[in-house]
């Protein structure tokens, strides 16, 4: 028992290697705790590993929503610095920064912004005491509606639950889109990461359905599944 550690260690080619020792009752915690978050789903292509790494950032992420269910609660907060520039999607932009001095891709800028809070820091004063706020969260009643329309993530052949999704601008917010809801949908983290990070394209049909599209060098949507 005097054994038990975890390390976590510096991002080095934007990978963090996790290392740890648990005693028994430790790890079936930790197993128990992560199993209602590995069940494949269709056409997963995901190994065993991937699922559990990606199921303990879920548990991660969704342990600061308190007994809420839905994901409507307070989230863990995570700190991305980030210019204009990089929040519109302007080509050769900077990185965002996460605390500590490690940086993210502008893509993965965009993501969260799609569901967070964003402050606006324009002056070295603003450092200390943060001015003219400008929340890009989604407002309850549009997340409300939003959950009732969708009911689980969009992405075709997705059914993961809205506790593990975002709302997403189908036109980003950084390029005008409206927080809206004929302009959103929920999307679960690995899809949402597919969206922004590997360029698919989401759109909803007239009739309601949904429809992703692949860039041109990936296979189609309905063959693939995060």
């Amino acid at each position: 028992y005097e054994r038990r550690y975890f390390h976590i260690g510096d991002p080095v080619d934007g990978l963090v290697r996790l290392d740890g020792l648990l005693d028994a009752e430790g790890g079936a915690t930790l197993r128990t705790a992560l199993q209602p978050f590995m069940k494949p789903v269709k056409d997963d292509a995901r190994n065993y590993g991937q699922r559990t790494v990606d199921a303990l950032m879920e548990l991660c992420r969704q342990g600061g929503s308190g007994s809420r269910r839905d994901g409507a609660g307070p989230r863990p907060q995570l700190i991305i610095r980030a210019s204009l520039d990089t929040l519109a999607g302007i080509k050769g932009a900077p990185a965002g920064e996460l605390d500590g001095g490690s940086t993210v891709p502008a893509e993965t800028v965009q993501r969260y912004a799609c569901d967070s809070a964003i402050s606006r820091i324009t002056g070295q004063a603003e450092l200390e005491h943060e001015l003219n706020h400008a929340s890009r969260t989604l407002p309850a009643p549009t997340r409300r509606a939003l959950e009732a329309r969708d009911r689980h993530c969009v992405f075709p052949g997705c059914t993961r639950p809205l506790s593990w999704c975002d709302g997403h601008h189908l036109v980003w917010w950084t390029r005008g889109g409206a927080t809206a809801l004929p302009n959103l949908a929920m999307l679960c983290r690995p899809h949402h990461r597919m969206v922004h990070e590997e360029s698919w394209m989401l759109e909803r049909t007239k009739d309601g359905h949904w429809k992703a599209k692949p860039p041109l060098h990936r296979v189609p949507a309905n063959a693939r599944s995060a």
